[in-house]
């Protein structure tokens, strides 16, 4: 490609183009200091990517969105995506300097729960190390020369993972060791075609499947018109906000993509017997156990952030930072399994009485549904059934473990994951909103990269499917500046920003 050309998928380098990408990242800063500096003490910032205190302290593990779907292009493989490190600026040669790497020894992990227990039945662990060529292990990175393979010697430090399978019995299965993870795009003068390298770095996987490790572009669509009623329950923008804008659309993360037959997942490898899945991330940082001896102890991991379904503590406590102080119910969640959820008291309260609706009802008038929420409940912790005994107010049997035929019911129990159901077929024509508009294979269905989240929220929130949400509490979603929509075939993400 040339030097000059546009890569596919990336924003033009025309002067309007830059002036929208230096506006909107300033205003990215402007709203993450406002969030946390505020009249609303934590009032959250763009798109939910700050879930609890604990995240602002270690960006590099901050999960800010999980993604699980059939593979459109095959409906043998499912997808799964874990995306970390928000708010990454668009590269240029001029700020080669500036990376945003993975975090070096920690833990970044895919788990899936097939039996409906909260606890993992197939884990993947990526491990990533530093590959540092440079001649004296200091300089720039990248340069000065153009980085056109993976092997060249001007990507001076490359990141290298080890990707494990690790089963509910503790077996451990190497996939891949020293594979190579996609670079931060550091712009087109020195990554003139960041496609190419995406491309060199997706690795096949033993026995079906494929992964990449890369930078991509933010994909979540949020609406800061919606986040108004959820965060200060009001109509409208958050005040101060940019109404027509969606910070987000110029920003970059850094992404996991795992890609595997749905047998390796389901319950007794068959997905048509037992097509429902539980998914969720978590990061684990290396540390070590202060009641015993540091001289004969191995290092000790504990996990330091966790996400399934998108914006929890939005849904449950009305912020994206948190109500409470370090400590409180937000962080609490980051550092457990799905299977302790129903030990925390304040956390379980919470799901059968969250705060936005009564936030709607003060603020605006609409009368909250009755409480105890257990369609929340069912949605969050359940998953959705047709048994009325479930919670469920859908009236089908969608993505609950008690539809898994080999699944011991005595077992299920209530965990917080993002449920899939692994046979709903791929829609022809998807919907935004998922299953509240009829396409079952969307939101809350496990979730898609175009799928619309927080308007699918607030109105479950506010009693749909029951009883439908009160007119204008969620306003029509703001499409203008949202991120491109995703492409259609593996890795689906498109590619980071990046400018000259």
């Amino acid at each position: 490609m040339p030097r000059n050309a546009r890569e596919p998928g990336a924003p033009r380098c025309n002067r309007s183009a830059r002036r929208r990408l230096t506006a909107l990242t300033v205003a990215v800063a402007a709203l993450t200091a406002g969030a946390l500096s505020g009249p609303f003490t934590g009032t959250g910032t763009a798109g939910g990517h700050i879930d609890s205190p604990s995240t602002l302290l270690d960006p590099a593990t901050d999960l800010t969105d999980v993604y699980a779907f059939t593979s459109p292009e095959n409906a043998d493989l499912v997808t799964l995506i874990a995306n970390v490190r928000p708010f990454q600026t668009p590269g240029t040669a001029a700020n080669a300097l500036v990376d945003f790497p993975f975090a070096t020894g920690a833990r970044y992990e895919i788990h899936t729960d097939a039996d409906g227990d909260g606890a993992p039945d197939a884990t993947y662990r990526w491990t990533f190390r530093d590959d540092d060529r440079r001649p004296f292990r200091m300089g720039p990175k990248v340069g000065p020369l153009p980085v056109t393979s993976l092997d060249d010697r001007s990507l001076g430090v490359r990141q290298k993972y080890t990707l494990e399978k690790i089963t509910a019995g503790g077996a451990t299965e190497t996939l891949l060791r020293d594979a190579i993870a996609a670079p931060t795009h550091t712009g087109m003068f020195l990554m003139p075609a960041y496609d190419r390298l995406r491309n060199q770095a997706t690795r096949e996987l033993p026995g079906g499947g494929r992964t990449l490790a890369t930078q991509a572009a933010d994909s979540f669509k949020f609406d800061t018109q919606v986040l108004g009623p959820y965060v200060l329950g009001t109509r409208g923008p958050v005040p101060g906000w940019l109404p027509d804008a969606q910070p987000l659309s110029v920003l970059n993360v850094n992404s996991i993509v795992l890609q595997v037959p749905k047998r390796d997942i389901a319950l007794k490898g068959d997905p048509r017997r037992n097509p429902v899945v539980g998914v969720w991330a978590s990061v684990s940082r290396p540390g070590a156990d202060l009641n015993r001896s540091l001289a004969t102890q191995a290092p000790t991991f504990r996990q330091v952030a966790r996400q399934g379904n998108p914006h929890l503590p939005l849904a449950l406590f009305g912020t994206t930072v948190g109500l409470s102080e370090p400590g409180g119910p937000e962080d609490r969640f980051q550092t457990r399994a799905p299977k302790d959820d129903r030990q925390d008291a304040a956390f379980m309260a919470a799901t059968l009485d969250p705060v936005p609706p009564h936030r709607f009802e003060s603020a605006q008038g609409h009368t909250a549904p009755a409480t105890p929420r257990l369609d929340i409940q069912a949605l969050l912790m359940k998953g959705i059934s047709q048994d009325k005994a479930n919670g469920s107010v859908f009236g089908l049997d969608l993505n609950a473990h008690t539809m898994n035929a080999d699944a011991d019911p005595a077992r299920i129990v209530l965990a917080e994951e993002l449920r899939l159901n692994l046979t709903t077929p791929v829609t022809a024509a998807p919907k935004t909103y998922g299953v509240l508009d009829g396409d079952l294979q969307g939101f809350p269905n496990g979730r898609r990269l175009n799928d619309h989240v927080d308007g699918p929220l607030l109105r479950m929130l506010a009693g749909e499917p029951a009883k439908p949400a009160p007119a204008g509490l969620v306003p029509d979603p703001v499409v203008r500046l949202e991120p491109a929509d995703a492409q259609a075939v593996f890795p689906y993400l498109n590619l980071p920003h990046a400018g000259p």
